[in-house]
């Protein structure tokens, strides 16, 4: 059966752990939506590395950056001369669509001019250029992986979209053929054959439609996006839903049961909340179950996976939120008031009080978690 892996947070659920593990079972590996926004921190036996924009993945698997994702070639390239190290055969495994959207320096210069611009108002991305080049492809200007092969054509297209930019470097167009010349072989649409799965970024809670607009991302992270991102179909498949014993949240935006002063610096240093992308120290808050039953419902899920489980262990109590004083509607998260209960904390993943804040989440979200992970290395997860 295919799989579907998303984030049912704001992000950084621990998803790329997720993916390789499930791994072991797909052959296929697949990115269908955003770009080098993203970070999944994956280890590789005892090499840890932060995937942007490949696959998680192993030796035993084909990987594909499929139409949906958006790639900096740099940033590419830099990775897979990374895993390389360890998997040598990597690129004889890798396709990339060439219908993907290329992210310019362009994008990058705009995205800081922008975020600039708008001030207190700003949302806080990464910086990556993902927005800008959402928009300049809709606005049929921007750089696609197929306009590479055309050397003429793709100098026409940066020019023009330097000229509508007011950008005025023009080295960008031989920049990005230098690039492409390294992995140009590997610029195109594969036959897919066998189990896929699919890798979410982000999460459910930062999707443009669905999350907290606008304190979004550019691109879709609901798993229905998935066939449409990729150009994959699947007859069959099931949907994993990541998210951690707490929350966080990167960037601006509204966090009902954020944490604040030292309970929330503390929580932040037992996890090690600091993004893998951007480095920036992450907002943490209690676990929100109306939050979690509404991301699980609009994605359809049918799996559920804790990760950073043991983060809590020792705690006295830990914060749960129960309800709202009214329906969840996400553009209007922060006017919601949350009711927040503490449990018992416990001593270890082995205590009664875990098993019992276990069961309220299931109880809540009508579904059943069936991993639980504890570490950061792919061996530290079990199954209930």
């Amino acid at each position: 059966m295919d799989s579907i892996v998303v984030g049912l947070q704001w992000g950084d659920e621990g998803k790329g752990k997720v993916v390789q593990k499930l791994s072991r079972s797909h052959k296929w590996i697949v990115r269908f939506s955003g770009g080098p926004n993203a970070g999944h921190t994956v280890y590789h036996g005892n090499t840890k590395m932060v995937h942007h924009l490949l696959p998680s993945g192993t030796n035993e698997n084909f990987l594909f950056i499929s139409r949906g994702t958006l790639v900096d070639l740099e940033t590419l390239n830099s990775e897979i001369k990374e895993i390389s190290k360890i998997y040598p055969d990597i690129k004889e495994r890798l396709f990339v669509s060439p219908y993907c959207r290329v992210i310019t320096p362009i994008e990058k210069w705009q995205d800081g001019a922008i975020e600039k611009t708008k001030g207190k108002n700003s949302v806080g991305t990464t910086g990556r250029g993902i927005g800008p080049t959402v928009s300049n492809d809709a606005n049929r200007v921007g750089i696609r992986l197929f306009d590479l092969f055309d050397q003429n054509h793709l100098k026409e297209k940066v020019d023009l979209l330097a000229e509508i930019s007011n950008f005025g470097d023009q080295s960008i167009a031989d920049e990005l053929l230098s690039q492409f010349e390294k992995i140009k072989d590997r610029v195109l649409d594969p036959k897919v054959e066998g189990q896929i799965l699919f890798e979410g970024t982000q999460g459910i809670m930062l999707d443009p439609m669905y999350g907290t607009y606008p304190y979004v991302t550019s691109t879709p992270t609901i798993p229905s996006f998935a066939f449409y991102g990729s150009g994959l179909k699947s007859e069959k498949y099931e949907v994993w839903g990541v998210f951690k014993a707490y929350t966080t949240r990167v960037g601006s935006g509204p966090f009902p049961t954020e944490i604040f002063g030292e309970a929330g610096d503390d929580l932040r240093k037992r996890g090690s909340e600091f993004g893998a992308t951007t480095g920036r120290p992450r907002r943490c808050g209690w676990i929100d179950l109306p939050q979690l039953e509404y991301a699980s419902n609009i994605s359809n899920v049918d799996h559920l996976v804790m990760t950073k489980a043991d983060v809590l262990n020792g705690l006295e109590k830990v914060g749960v939120c129960i309800s709202y004083d009214k329906k969840i509607i996400p553009y209007d998260l922060g006017s919601l008031k949350p009711t927040i209960e503490y449990v018992k904390g416990w001593k270890n993943l082995e205590s009664s009080e875990f098993a019992d804040f276990i069961s309220a989440i299931e109880h809540h979200v009508r579904r059943r978690i069936k991993y639980v992970s504890y570490g950061p290395s792919e061996e530290e997860i079990f199954q209930r």
